[in-house]
């Protein structure tokens, strides 16, 4: 059965488009999708490190839990979102929403946390509802932003690395707290997480905690070996936030930006200048590929390979995402 139904769905196969872009039948069954993934395991392997996303339209993914069914019956281990930035809440097993961030704000392009030493190697991304209006998820080639940097800030960002700061509250404050971030309330095993990842902190007297950490800006891909732009500095960088909240964040922090819920520098503690991140971001978008989201669009990336964002939406959103390690 599953086989004629496979020979129906009749499955066409874009190469050259960014993301590589499969196509079955309008409402092919998750099963089909699910056999002819597995059938073809090789294939999308050597695809994904050459172009480091799959777009597969046309299945029937209209639920989470059809997309927990999915993920889990071609992936084997998925990760949680431990130590991550922004606020991102779990729905079912091991699929997570996207984000709930501002939906009147852009996210600026980056690579799932390319800022800790433990990343995840692949995300899957799935559109349950579509915005109203915009909401798309840009990808950039993560290689191709290294070619096109200005060479100077490439070799500023590789020789210096990059500082990163955050200082998560125990309940009262903007941002995530301590407790959501690591998803527990026990400062034990924050502090043993802490430890495993290198990073440093500090317990405040208010109950907060300060995390700070140096990692690399690019990083070398561990299969094919090639240099990719691997870093988040834009998004934990001061000009990240709009003038009015960080006028009043600057107040809540006595002036001092290394108390603000995220913040960015170089490595040897110089301030990279916002006329430097604004020319990033312009370089990355300048290589982004964005298209709408279509119901039931299920997305494989390689996250070193490619990096994601999210455009500004109105209406209802819920694209959802799980994690390889």
């Amino acid at each position: 059965m599953i086989e004629n139904m496979i020979q129906e769905a009749v499955v066409q196969i874009d190469e050259q488009q960014f993301p590589l872009t499969v196509t079955f039948e309008q409402g092919t069954p998750i099963p089909v999708m699910i056999d002819w993934y597995k059938s073809n395991t090789a294939y999308i392997e050597k695809k994904l490190l050459e172009k480091g996303a799959i777009l597969i339209q046309g299945v029937a993914i209209h639920s989470v839990p059809e997309f927990e069914s999915v993920t889990g019956a071609i992936g084997t281990k998925f990760r949680n979102y431990v130590d991550g930035s922004y606020p991102r809440r779990n729905l079912k097993g091991h699929v997570y929403i996207s984000t709930e961030y501002d939906p009147a704000f852009d996210i600026t392009l980056h690579n799932e946390l390319s800022y800790s030493v433990k990343w995840p190697s692949r995300l899957f991304f799935g559109s349950i509802i579509p915005a109203a209006t915009g909401g798309e998820t840009p990808l950039a080639d993560s290689r191709e932003i290294v070619k096109v940097m200005d060479p100077s800030i490439l070799e500023e960002f590789e020789s210096k690395k990059i500082r990163y700061v955050r200082n998560l509250h125990a309940g009262e404050g903007l941002g995530p707290t301590w407790m959501d971030t690591f998803e527990t309330d026990d400062r034990k095993v924050v502090e043993r997480h802490c430890d495993e990842i290198e990073i440093e902190y500090h317990w405040k007297d208010n109950g907060g905690l300060k995390l700070v950490h140096t990692r690399p800006a690019t990083r070398l891909h561990p299969i094919t070996g090639e240099k990719v732009w691997f870093n988040q500095a834009d998004q934990f960088h001061p000009s990240h936030f709009k003038k009015d909240v960080y006028e009043t964040l600057m107040l809540l922090a006595d002036f001092n930006e290394e108390e603000l819920p995220l913040y960015a520098c170089f490595g040897d503690g110089t301030k990279i200048s916002e006329e430097m991140i604004r020319t990033v971001i312009n370089t990355i978008n300048g290589v982004a590929i964005s298209r709408p989201w279509v119901k039931g669009d299920f997305v494989v990336l390689d996250n070193m390979l490619v990096a994601h964002g999210r455009k500004s939406y109105t209406g209802d959103r819920q694209t959802v995402v799980s994690m390889a390690p």
